[in-house]
């Protein structure tokens, strides 16, 4: 089946949603170029409510997760056009919308941080800008959508999940060096908030099970309160990220306080006014890489600087 979208010609792309069986194929634009791509056998959990009071309900499936992105350049697609066509098709295939909303009414900020997604510059998320589909069919299978635009193009990310495939999590896996992952790890630090608007604190050291911070000094936190000092209409928002051991709602809590401590530290210590700084956390929701060993927990365990929309 194939969807017109309206503003360009469609190509079917077989292999942006792919199923162990049935098999089931999106159309997107001919212009759309595929710009991150990864299929892992684990478990992830689908947002099905908005945020109220800082929590939302979750759909905790396992299978095998096929993560597609894509970026559709010189596009006016707005993120609801982009998505709706993607949407009437998959009902055209047998499957049901379990959740749909649309960037403030799902949460703004926090919900987005709830959405594992590719990073920039492979995928976009506008805060006030973006559109979330989950469906899902009869057989177990399930399909995310998320659509945004920045700058003059379009992005799209689909999420698939075919519960048929092995869920063994107890398998040996393998220790996965950062640097191999994540290949602007190599890049200053703040050469990396710049180009790709986000970078991780690697050099922070907590205390035990708490949110305090270590003496240090820490070379990321003055390189952060420099950069911020020289431009004063520039605002970054501190976030914190956990592993997956302990329940969501206490992960979360232990992130957002880290977040915040690593915010007085730059305010208080390096000078930084307190108005372009934010703290917020996501706790187990966004990791690098699998959490089912000793050392991809340790990755994800982080607080990153991002760079937010002026006011």
């Amino acid at each position: 089946m194939t969807i017109n979208l309206g503003v360009k010609p469609v190509l079917t792309l077989f292999a942006a949603i792919w199923f162990g069986a049935p098999a089931c194929a999106l159309d997107l634009p001919a212009s759309a170029i595929l710009t991150a791509s990864k299929t892992d056998t684990n478990s992830i959990s689908f947002p099905v409510s908005a945020v109220q009071n800082g929590t939302t309900q979750f759909d905790a499936v396992q299978g095998q997760i096929t993560t597609r992105a894509y970026k559709i350049a010189g596009s006016s697609l707005t993120s609801f056009q982009a998505i709706e066509p993607l949407k009437a098709q998959l009902q055209a295939d047998g499957f049901t919308i379990a959740f749909a909303c649309a960037d403030t009414v799902c949460g703004g900020y926090d919900f987005r941080y709830m959405l594992d997604l590719v990073s920039p510059p492979n995928m976009f998320v506008d805060l006030g800008d973006f559109q979330y589909v989950l469906a899902q069919h009869g057989d177990g299978r399930r399909v995310s959508i998320v659509t945004s635009r920045a700058g003059q193009s379009a992005f799209v990310q689909l999420t698939t999940v075919s519960p048929n495939a092995d869920t063994d999590d107890q398998a040996p896996r393998a220790s996965i060096p950062w640097s191999q992952i994540n290949p602007s790890a190599d890049l200053p630090l703040i050469e990396q908030l710049t180009t790709l608007g986000h970078a991780a604190l690697e050099d922070l050291a907590f205390e035990t099970g708490s949110a305090r911070l270590g003496v240090g000094p820490f070379a990321s936190l003055a390189a952060i309160a420099v950069y911020l000092r020289d431009r004063p209409d520039v605002r970054v928002v501190l976030v914190g990220h956990t592993d997956n051991v302990g329940g969501l709602s206490g992960n979360v809590a232990l992130s957002k306080e880290r977040a915040a401590s690593v915010r007085m530290r730059l305010i208080d210590r390096h000078g930084v006014p307190a108005e372009q700084l934010g703290a917020q956390g996501v706790g187990y929701l966004a990791p690098r890489i699998s959490n089912a060993n000793k050392d991809g927990r340790s990755v994800n365990r982080r607080v990153e600087a991002i760079l937010a929309p002026t006011q």
